[in-house]
């Protein structure tokens, strides 16, 4: 399969999972992150479909501006325009604010996926590889499988991710430990970059949730994260807390949300 083939199957079907394509998409980093922006583009699209309309005084200004302009075609008083005006430049001003404060959220995500990897340094250096069966078990926690290929693990565990629990991995990557963080229920807009104190990485939106994969500047991590995105297979989490059982419970003493 050459690019040209590669790029055409994917827009057609993001979640494709051909052998020919994730062939294609392990060997041609140019791919891999074309992919991987495309699968991030068809998961924020989905979120905003299913995301809660916006506040109904929100949308009841834009329809009053709406009627104001009509009015005002139809030769009303000067006041009746200059009234529109102002009302759309409120609704403006609201989309703004709106959009601001979707950034400072990707922002903070972003600066917390680097604390926390930060807090939990000791990860990055364990020798691994961790058996299979472990593996398993922290993805069964949550009801969900890894059913590819992701290289080797070298860390598996559940850990406190913001307000949430999620799954934390650090798989070998080309340049030196990769920091994964599997995040559901924690939807951003996009793909949100990482970049800072001497990490390079993103954070990956998914239908279930966000994929984070953080490893050294120059590290490959677009292809990374489309494979782990196509090899998990979420579902639905176990009742029982993940305080209840023993052999977590030093994992999440003195963690820093993430």
């Amino acid at each position: 399969m050459n690019c040209l083939e590669f790029r055409r199957l994917l827009l057609e079907d993001p979640q494709c999972a051909d052998e020919a394509l994730l062939a294609h998409e392990a060997e041609c980093t140019e791919c891999a992150r074309f992919s991987s922006r495309a699968r991030a583009r068809e998961a924020a699209l989905r979120h905003l479909l299913n995301a809660p309309e916006p506040p109904p005084e929100l949308a009841e200004r834009i329809r009053l501006t709406v009627r104001m302009e009509r009015q005002a075609e139809r030769r009303r008083p000067v006041w009746v325009a200059a009234a529109a005006s102002v009302m759309l430049a409120v609704a403006v001003s609201m989309a703004s604010l709106y959009e601001a404060r979707s950034e400072r959220t990707h922002m903070a995500l972003a600066q917390s996926v680097v604390d926390h990897i930060e807090d939990e340094a000791r990860h990055l250096h364990h020798p691994g590889p961790v058996p299979e069966s472990r593996v398993e078990e922290v993805f069964a926690r949550f009801g969900a499988r890894l059913a590819g290929d992701i290289g080797q693990v070298n860390f598996a565990g559940e850990c406190l991710m913001r307000n949430r629990t999620g799954i934390h991995l650090v798989v070998q990557g080309r340049q030196g430990p990769v920091t994964v963080f599997l995040m559901p229920d924690e939807h951003p807009r996009r793909v949100v970059p990482v970049r800072q104190d001497g990490f390079d990485g993103e954070i990956l939106p998914t239908d279930w949730g966000s994929i984070a994969v953080v490893g050294q500047p120059g590290e490959p991590v677009e292809a990374l994260a489309a494979r782990v995105e196509l090899s998990v297979r979420w579902g639905t989490r176990p009742p029982q807390a993940v305080v209840q059982r023993e052999d977590t419970l030093p994992m999440l003493t003195g963690l820093t949300r993430l």
